[in-house]
């Protein structure tokens, strides 16, 4: 039995003192107390030696359990005032830390924001510049231009062939050397009359194909030669820049000189050549020839370009009928109205006011054609209106009836050549259109 209180209390000293309760020490000396009063009963037959030395470890026990219970949770409260400062401590380290870490990630944002800003101003100063730069480049050019244009504006048109000759001579008509706008040298045909007129050929309008494979096809320069594929609102030759074709094949295809936009002209003569034509037997060949004379175009800027670029726009949807371009009437050194209107359909002869030239014809589908040599839409019926597609010249690209595309339109409605209906006879169809300014 002793030895069973001997090991009861090893075990208590060998407890961790972070593992002692008071209540548990409590539990454990009523426990030993209660044991050591159940040895003492059960040896009262020992001797009184055993006794007292019993009675004397029971005391020993007691107080040391007493030592325990007084010592060791003032060494726990300890430790853990220890523990709770360096907690303190260490929480206070790591939020300073963490102040410090959030400070310089601020102070690198707010660096990296200001430098992103300047590098933006920055940015903006130079485009800036640039756009000054270009503008005064721009300027530079029109400057050059308006200068060259000074320079050989009496050589923009054959009118300048004509007033340096003799006066005693009449320049005979054929091709010389012009300039452009821009100085640049050309060639081109010069029609000089009994009058004293100059005329500059600017353009021929000659249809290489039609049918329903030909329509804005290859060689369809006047309207567009890129089919289902054009961009319609992009500006047609009647409106930009472009130059194309040569004044010697001038009846055998597309041609426009640099004469239709640079020239200051006053009217328009139209021929109609034969297709095929050689260019010196032009005036002989063309079976009609007729003019404007109310000079028609210092009204609208000066050539057929300013008219159709700045006041009547020759795209799809541009205008609705009856809302054509201007029209004037002509003057016919060869030939007549009425010779003219025998080449056409008899329906679209009907509808046509003969002996004028329009500047651009709307159709109810709000498709324009550009030019409609010796005749005019001037009635105010729908069948008028859309009767352009028969004897107008440049439609625009893709029209909305794509029978209508091409730079004859549709005059083979009723059959190639035929000269019935709506469809222009044969002569008409291999006619090329030559355009003239004075």
């Amino acid at each position: 039995m002793a030895s069973y209180i001997y090991v009861t209390v090893a075990i208590m000293f060998v407890i961790s003192p972070f593992q002692v309760h008071s209540l548990a020490i409590d539990q454990m000396i009523q426990n030993v107390t209660s044991e050591s009063n159940n040895v003492t009963s059960s040896g009262t037959n020992m001797t009184s030696s055993w006794g007292n030395m019993t009675s004397s470890m029971i005391n020993e026990t007691e107080k040391n359990c007493t030592i325990i219970v007084q010592e060791r949770p003032k060494a726990v409260e300890v430790k853990l005032t220890e523990l709770a400062n360096k907690t303190e401590e260490n929480f206070i380290n790591v939020q300073e830390g963490l102040a410090d870490v959030l400070d310089q990630v601020l102070t690198n944002f707010t660096e990296s924001v200001n430098r992103v800003y300047a590098d933006n101003n920055h940015l903006l100063e130079r485009l800036n510049d640039l756009e000054a730069n270009f503008n005064e480049v721009k300027a530079e050019k029109v400057a050059t231009e308006q200068t060259l244009q000074d320079i050989y504006t009496d050589e923009l048109s054959c009118e300048y062939i004509r007033d340096n000759v003799s006066a005693a001579m009449t320049p005979k008509s054929g091709l010389y050397w012009l300039r452009d706008k821009y100085g640049r040298r050309y060639v081109t045909y010069c029609d000089f009359d009994a009058e004293g007129r100059s005329w500059t050929l600017v353009a021929s309008v000659h249809e290489n194909k039609m049918g329903i494979d030909g329509r804005c096809n290859a060689g369809d320069k006047w309207s567009s030669e890129l089919g289902k594929d054009a961009d319609p609102n992009a500006d047609t030759a009647w409106s930009d820049l472009s130059t194309f074709g040569d004044v010697t094949t001038a009846t055998s295809g597309d041609y426009k000189s640099p004469g239709y936009f640079s020239a200051n002209a006053k009217n328009v003569m139209i021929w109609h050549v034969k297709e095929h034509t050689p260019v010196d037997e032009l005036k002989e060949k063309a079976y009609l020839r007729y003019r404007t004379t109310n000079n028609i175009l210092q009204t609208y800027g000066g050539n057929m370009y300013t008219l159709y670029k700045d006041h009547y726009t020759h795209k799809p949807g541009a205008a609705n009928y009856p809302n054509h371009g201007p029209s004037a009437p002509v003057t016919y050194d060869k030939g007549s109205w009425a010779e003219h209107s025998y080449h056409l359909g008899t329906h679209v002869k009907t509808y046509v006011t003969g002996a004028h030239i329009q500047f651009r014809a709307v159709t109810l589908s709000k498709d324009s054609f550009a030019l409609c040599p010796g005749g005019a839409i001037t009635k105010s019926t729908a069948a008028a209106h859309d009767n352009a597609p028969y004897f107008c010249l440049g439609s625009n690209p893709k029209t909305k009836d794509s029978r209508y595309c091409g730079d004859f339109g549709w005059w083979d409605r009723d059959g190639y050549g035929k000269g019935i209906g709506y469809s222009a006879d044969q002569t008409l169809v291999k006619t090329a259109f030559l355009i003239f300014y004075d």
